[in-house]
């Protein structure tokens, strides 16, 4: 098992509009696709791929985090991801597979309580992608993922 890292393309990191943030209650949105992951060193059945999608401010806390796997992962027989932060890979969201098209990946229960979901510190938040047994991720051919968190600058509350 080896580990590796990348970093998600800028133009595929945004932050939403207020009417976005009324209606879904998050702030920003990480689209990920296979190409991401599948790195041409990650060629082992158990590797994994972190990908970092940005820092959170100094002092930042997240309460709602949520993904959606708008095209199956193929190229492998079981890919799993994480949600979370430099600290905590799965602060916010537990190990799911991203190997069904359409499914929701969903936040984990207690996240406003969760230490690991603020600091005062700033932290990268992060994906991380399991391949658990056969093919790798270099392998993967095909798969488009959202993730979606409320990220909040604790700086700017009243």
């Amino acid at each position: 098992m080896a580990d590796f890292t990348t970093t998600i393309s800028d133009d595929r990191v945004s932050p939403l509009s207020n009417d976005e943030r009324a209606v879904w209650g998050v702030s920003h949105k990480f689209r990920v696709l296979s190409s991401d992951i599948a790195l041409a060193s990650a060629t082992g059945s158990t590797d994994t791929v972190t990908v970092t999608l940005g820092a959170s401010p100094t002092r930042w806390f997240v309460n709602r985090a949520f993904g959606y796997v708008n095209t199956a992962f193929a190229g492998t027989t079981a890919l799993t991801v994480e949600a979370g932060t430099t600290t905590s890979v799965a602060a916010f969201i537990s190990s799911q597979s991203v190997l069904t098209g359409g499914a929701i990946l969903t936040g984990v229960a207690t996240l406003p309580e969760m230490t690991n979901a603020t600091a005062t510190a700033s932290r990268n938040l992060q994906l991380k992608f399991t391949n658990a047994t056969g093919g790798s991720p270099s392998a993967l051919t095909a798969g488009e993922a959202t993730f979606y968190v409320n990220l909040c600058d604790s700086t700017t509350l009243p």
